[in-house]
């Protein structure tokens, strides 16, 4: 009398076959997904830095219905500076990210002119954001030994108003 038997299961070529597999398509789609992390960190900046736009705009025009001359608001600024602690104040009503404490080492940069926000710029350590010139993965810099100004930011717009 013959038994058979029924064994259910996979052999161990077929194990390893499979994660043969498994890791080719890992090392393929890995390094495109890290991509797409610092891409989604770079548009949250550009986010940040129109949403800092917004709100000294907005400020400028309170403090000048006021009665505050905000012609005097003119060149770079970095929010917490003490020649522009008129706008602080109304920018934290409109921009909740500068009085967040989790982003403490954040930069906050915005250029005036004759009483106008020209562009912002929004600086986190490691990425960058800018507005009215958004920042991109290509020149947004990833790491903190790169330092970002203003000027790179608001570079279109300060070439228009000096002509």
């Amino acid at each position: 009398m013959k038994t058979r038997k029924n064994v259910k299961g996979f052999t161990l070529v077929e194990l390893i076959v499979v994660i043969a597999i498994i890791g080719v398509l890992a090392a393929i789609l890995v390094p495109s997904m890290l991509g797409y992390v610092k891409k989604s960190k770079v548009s949250g900046a550009n986010s940040n830095a129109k949403s800092l736009f917004d709100a000294v705009a907005t400020s400028l025009v309170e403090l000048d219905s006021e009665g505050v001359t905000v012609s005097t608001f003119n060149g770079d600024h970095n929010y917490g500076d003490d020649a522009v602690a008129d706008i602080d104040g109304k920018i934290e009503r409109y921009f909740d990210a500068v009085t967040d404490t989790s982003k403490a080492d954040w930069t906050f940069s915005y250029r005036c002119s004759a009483g106008a926000c020209l562009g912002a710029a929004v600086d986190d350590g490691t990425y960058i954001g800018g507005y009215p010139n958004p920042a991109t993965v290509e020149n947004s810099p990833s790491n903190a030994t790169t330092r970002f100004t203003l000027a790179d930011a608001c570079k279109a717009e300060a070439e228009d108003a000096g002509d």
